[in-house]
């Protein structure tokens, strides 16, 4: 096989084994300013805390932070640890809060479903083969 100037075969055209069509690869897809500010929180550092060293991310050490400014009485750390914890508290609630309701058909699904579970769990416990009809 004679190869071209750009790692191809001459006869075939194909490309020659370990030669890569696109060397430099698929371009970086460009980074947004909340994804560039995300991983740069995600980041860990190094803290002394209580005598020891320990690694947290710069999210936790910038929290710690407004704490510890806020608890010394600085006006505009405690303002701003205060909205932050309050968000965070909505949040959380928001995420723990108990599951949306099922629409009347989900419902009806549901119940179909559990019923043939339920069925086959019967005929698996009585020695029978599951019914494999579909009961509407």
């Amino acid at each position: 096989m004679t190869s071209d100037h750009d790692g191809r075969d001459k006869k075939s055209g194909r490309f020659l084994k370990g030669t890569s069509p696109n060397p430099k690869g698929r371009p970086r897809k460009p980074r947004t300013v909340g994804a560039a500010i995300s991983s740069a929180f995600n980041e860990k550092v190094q803290v002394n805390e209580h005598g020891r060293r320990r690694k947290i991310t710069k999210l936790e050490a910038a929290a710690k932070q407004i704490a510890n400014q806020s608890a010394s009485g600085d006006p505009r750390s405690v303002k701003l640890g205060m909205e932050l914890a309050q968000k965070a508290e909505e949040r959380q609630s928001r995420a723990s809060a108990g599951p949306a309701q099922l629409s009347e058909t989900d419902s009806q699904i549901a119940a179909r479903l559990i019923a043939r579970m339920r069925q086959t769990i019967l005929e698996e416990t009585n020695g029978h083969e599951p019914d494999t009809t579909d009961t509407k």
